[in-house]
């Protein structure tokens, strides 16, 4: 009797610490899947994010290019994606240059695409891919160099010219029916590249500009100390410096 007695006991215990080791790992595996669960849902969270900003300059550059009446769409059209590449990490900025360029030459390709599916896709994947590739190339500058307007709008230059030798448009912003002879003078002085830089360049400095205004009126909120900012032509802490650079004055110390 007591050997039975001891073989229940043993009995027991190893089938209540079943039961614990099986209730823990069901708890570690609803775990598991809730953590899966969220982290999919962030990352459906963060994909609608960037379509949101790179649909927007999509929607605008294909209005202003299917639409000439609508050319001036063309001036600001990167303002939304430069808005959110201003403050996104490389592998964000590559995501949002992917969906900006699946999106517009999705919608730009609509026609041919029962026509040629396979050239179609190809062609939508490949333009897909430059643009991410710009977008990526504008994120790693901005983590290496902060964000710089003219490097930005250099960026986009070799882009679109790359756009144009490859055959996937005759011109992204260089060839808009832009209005008077301003445009088309320093068009047929310096070719339709110069007309992109000029503009990329306007957008990205506004993008600038305005994350400059909300800092500031940030710190007066706050009652934080900013430091005073000069505005020259070409000294390396001036006005250049400020607006292409975004560069502060440096200063020395005080003299006795």
């Amino acid at each position: 009797m007591r050997v039975m007695t001891v073989v229940d006991k043993g009995s027991l215990r190893e089938r209540y610490l079943r039961r614990l080791f099986n209730r823990f790992s069901n708890l570690a595996e609803a775990s598991n899947e809730s953590l899966r669960q969220s982290g999919i849902r962030q990352t459906c969270l963060l994909w609608a994010e960037s379509f949101t900003f790179a649909g927007a300059s999509a929607c605008l550059l294909l209005i202003a290019r299917l639409f000439p009446d609508y050319w001036y769409l063309s001036l600001v059209a990167l303002l939304p994606f430069l808005a959110r590449v201003y403050r996104a990490s490389a592998m964000e900025a590559l995501r949002l240059g992917f969906l900006l360029g699946f999106t517009f030459f999705l919608v730009s390709g609509l026609n041919s695409l029962p026509l040629t599916p396979f050239l179609s896709i190809a062609k939508i994947l490949a333009g897909a891919a430059l643009f991410a590739a710009f977008g990526g190339a504008v994120g790693w500058t901005r983590q290496r160099w902060g964000f710089n307007p003219t490097i930005v709008a250099l960026l986009w230059v070799a882009f679109e010219s790359g756009l144009t030798r490859l055959g996937f448009v005759s011109s992204m912003l260089g060839e808009a029916e832009f209005s008077g002879p301003f445009f088309h003078g320093l068009a047929a002085l310096f070719g339709f590249l110069i007309i992109s830089f000029i503009v990329v360049l306007c957008n990205s400095l506004i993008v600038a500009a305005i994350d400059k205004a909300i800092s500031l009126a940030k710190a007066r909120r706050f009652g934080r100390h900013t430091g005073e900012r000069t505005w020259s032509l070409y000294s390396p802490n001036g006005f250049f410096a400020q607006k292409f650079y975004l560069v502060p004055e440096g200063r020395g110390p005080p003299a006795n």
